[in-house]
């Protein structure tokens, strides 16, 4: 007896949608360099006004609030600002604690250093939990999704190591890119080569901070 394949619209689930096992890259529309370069510069403006009028209205209470975190947490309450922004996707102002680090009295490339390792430490987490939970979990997979993660994934499989390097100095999220390179089997140590551009990205918002700072008068 000759079997009859099943009709088209006999294979789709109730509702009419097939849901794509992994997000299509060909779908995503590209990535605009120029908008994001566009974004990147006013978001850079924008920190050093916001700076500049904050260190100008409360530089005092700034100044002792920072002398306070370092008095308190160190370099250590710097890096644990970066790690888990930077691991977990959370909406968490990571520069503000190198901002805290220079008003507190220490030296620049001493919170660079901090604000760096964690970021590295934080990126590197999100990596592995791309990397090897990621697809045991369907929570973690829904958490990711609702922060951006297919589009990052998409754009990931179509620029590889560029996105990468894009995601570490500008406003796309790193941290989400972070999973994503774990997701898509990149090699870590090319994931954390292309990482370390975290360290000028940390040094470059800590010279707008400082610009701010040294800008107004005492």
């Amino acid at each position: 007896m000759t079997s009859v394949p099943p009709r088209d619209d006999e294979l789709r689930p109730p509702g009419g949608h097939v849901d794509d096992a992994e997000p299509n890259a060909d779908a995503t529309p590209p990535l605009d360099l120029r908008g994001l370069l566009v974004t990147a510069v006013l978001v850079m403006m924008g920190f050093t006004a916001v700076v500049l009028v904050l260190g100008w209205l409360f530089q005092e209470p700034l100044l002792a609030t920072g002398q306070w975190f370092v008095d308190r947490f160190g370099g250590v309450g710097i890096a644990v600002g970066f790690f888990f922004p930077d691991a977990f996707t959370m909406p968490v102002p990571n520069d503000a604690f190198t901002a805290f680090g220079l008003w507190g009295g220490m030296p620049f490339w001493q919170v660079v250093l901090w604000g760096s390792l964690g970021s590295l430490l934080g990126g590197s987490t999100g990596w592995a939990i791309g990397r090897y939970l990621l697809s045991r979990s369907a929570s973690l997979r829904g958490y990711i999704k609702r922060r951006g993660g297919d589009e990052m994934t998409a754009h990931l499989r179509r620029g590889g190591r560029w996105f990468l390097a894009i995601a570490a100095v500008s406003p796309v999220p790193y941290s989400v890119t972070c999973w994503a390179a774990g997701a898509t089997k990149m090699p870590y140590l090319e994931f954390l080569a292309i990482s370390l551009l975290r360290v000028p990205r940390v040094a470059a918002f800590l010279w707008l901070i400082q610009l701010g700072i040294v800008g107004v008068p005492s």
